[in-house]
């Protein structure tokens, strides 16, 4: 029975989104005049966060990344993950992607941790007080896998069992998230609510991530965030590759919220992060990430040093068209 829930859950998840793009070009046509306001928001820095998600890719849009954690950890040797990240714009509000990750625990060789492939969708057209996106991802990991893409549910996560072992038990997991965020000019809030359901067995685990952030002048600049509403403007000279201007800082937390059977903090049986994150706009298309993050329970790791490049293909399936 649970088998064919979850079947039915994954085949609505992979529907909806169909259903909700041929809406959007029925509806869309009617709001010419709020285009050039929703393409600003959506080509804000992409993703400055690690874990918490918000902003759709732009439409025809490639951001490749490279994500590397240093974790020191609290029950074991102290170890290395890394994740490969490749998302795609199909519309301007919805986005899929493919990521696979890897880990190396001292004195341990590098295994594969396995792969994970996600679609999410911003539901409405129009920047609002609350901006609404849904997230689902299906995680085809093995018990090795100790990328902190999320953390839920209670305990830590290092490795308690041979890896040997842990490589060969399948981790197979569905996410949703429920994604909220504003901007205020150059600031973004966003707020994600974290849903795992087990796939063998249906449990269902709880986390959150959320976090505050500043954009880089450099950026606000590119998507003329500073300047909305003044046609005609004439586009400010790039700064030097060492600038200030360039730098993008906030903050971020994630953590565990439980489980089906307890649900909301017990703090010291789960895990909890935060630390400060920047982001450096090297140019237009590579932006380099950086978040030192520090555990704050029992539970959690004693500390994180989360590092990441990005670069972005602009167009990648259509040429833009020449400027009359």
């Amino acid at each position: 029975m649970k088998t064919k829930a979850c079947t039915t859950i994954l085949a609505v998840i992979a529907v909806m989104p169909l259903s909700v793009v041929g809406a959007q070009a029925q509806t869309e046509p009617q709001h010419d005049a709020q285009k050039p306001m929703q393409q600003d928001m959506s080509k804000m820095d992409m993703d400055p966060y690690f874990t918490a998600l918000n902003y759709p890719v732009p439409q025809d849009t490639m951001m490749v990344m490279l994500l590397s954690d240093f974790q020191s950890a609290r029950t074991t040797n102290d170890f290395f993950t890394g994740m490969g990240m490749v998302q795609y714009g199909l519309t301007p509000r919805w986005t899929v992607g493919f990521m696979a990750e890897w880990q190396k625990i001292f004195g341990l060789p590098t295994t594969y941790g396995g792969f994970r492939i996600n679609s999410y969708f911003r539901v409405f057209p129009h920047d609002h007080l609350l901006n609404f996106t849904v997230y689902g991802e299906y995680e085809g990991l093995n018990g090795a896998a100790l990328y902190k893409m999320e953390v839920a549910g209670f305990g830590g996560e290092d490795l308690d069992e041979p890896l040997a072992l842990a490589r060969r038990t399948p981790v197979r997991t569905f996410e949703l998230r429920a994604i909220m965020y504003h901007d205020w000019g150059r600031v973004n809030f966003t707020f994600n609510f974290i849903n795992e359901t087990a796939l063998d067995s249906g449990e269902n685990d709880f986390g959150y991530a959320w976090g505050v952030f500043r954009q880089a002048a450099y950026m606000a600049m590119e998507t003329d965030k500073d300047m909305a509403g003044m046609a005609g403007m004439q586009k400010k000279e790039a700064p030097p590759v060492l600038s200030l201007q360039r730098l993008g800082y906030g903050l971020e937390m994630i953590g565990a919220l439980g489980n089906t059977h307890q649900f909301g903090f017990d703090w010291q049986r789960q895990q909890h992060y935060v630390g400060p994150v920047f982001s450096y706009s090297v140019s237009k298309h590579w932006t380099v990430h950086l978040e030192p993050a520090f555990g704050l329970s029992d539970v959690s790791d004693l500390f994180m040093l989360r590092m990441g490049v990005g670069y972005s293909i602009d167009h990648l399936l259509h040429r833009r068209s020449p400027t009359p």
